[in-house]
C-alpha cells in the first residue's frame, strides 16, 4: 500500500506566504556577506546578524547583501521584515525547486530563472536564480540553498 502513497509537502495546509524551506539543505550554517560600494569605493565584508545590515538601508551607496543558505527562515523573515519585502516573494525565495516565474508586485518585479552549467560538454541544470528589482531594493536569492542577494540602488 505505501508504493501508492505521495509523501506530502511541509506546506501542505499552510496560508499562502508561509515562509517553510523546501528542499535539500546544502550548507550547515548560513554565510552572510555584505558588499557597499559607490563610483569611489568598494567594501566587502563578512556580518554575523543580519540585523547588522538595516543600517544600510537608507545610505546613498549601493549595498548587496548575500546569504549563503536560504534555509534558516527566520533570517529571510527579518530581512523580508525590514526590506518590506512580499510575503510571497519570501516565500519563494526559500522554495528551491519553485518553476521559472515572473511576478509583478506594486513597488518592485520578481523572476525566478532557472541557472544551467555545463558538466562534461553537457548543459546541466543546477539551481533556480531569483531576482527582485525596484528603485529602493533589488534581490537575487540564488538557489541552491545557497545565496540571497539584496541590493539598494544608489541614490541619484
Amino acid at each position: 500500500m505505501s508504493l501508492f502513497l505521495k509523501k506530502s509537502s511541509k506546506k501542505a495546509g499552510q496560508a499562502p506566504g508561509t515562509v517553510v524551506f523546501v528542499g535539500e539543505q546544502k550548507v550547515e550554517e548560513i554565510r552572510i556577506t555584505l558588499i557597499d560600494y559607490d563610483e569611489n569605493r568598494y567594501d566587502e565584508r563578512k556580518i554575523e546578524s543580519i540585523e547588522d545590515c538595516f543600517s544600510y538601508k537608507d545610505s546613498p551607496s549601493i549595498s548587496w547583501i548575500n546569504i549563503d543558505g536560504v534555509h534558516q527562515v527566520d533570517v529571510i523573515e527579518k530581512l523580508g521584515d525590514h526590506f518590506v519585502l512580499h510575503p510571497l516573494l519570501l516565500e519563494d525565495v526559500v522554495n528551491t525547486q519553485q518553476r521559472p516565474k515572473l511576478d509583478e508586485f506594486d513597488d518592485h518585479l520578481f523572476i525566478v530563472l532557472k541557472m544551467f552549467f555545463l558538466v562534461k560538454w553537457k548543459i546541466s541544470w543546477r539551481e533556480n536564480k531569483s531576482v527582485s528589482l525596484s528603485d529602493q531594493i533589488s534581490s537575487s536569492p540564488l538557489r541552491k540553498d545557497k545565496e540571497i542577494f539584496l541590493s539598494k540602488s544608489g541614490k541619484d
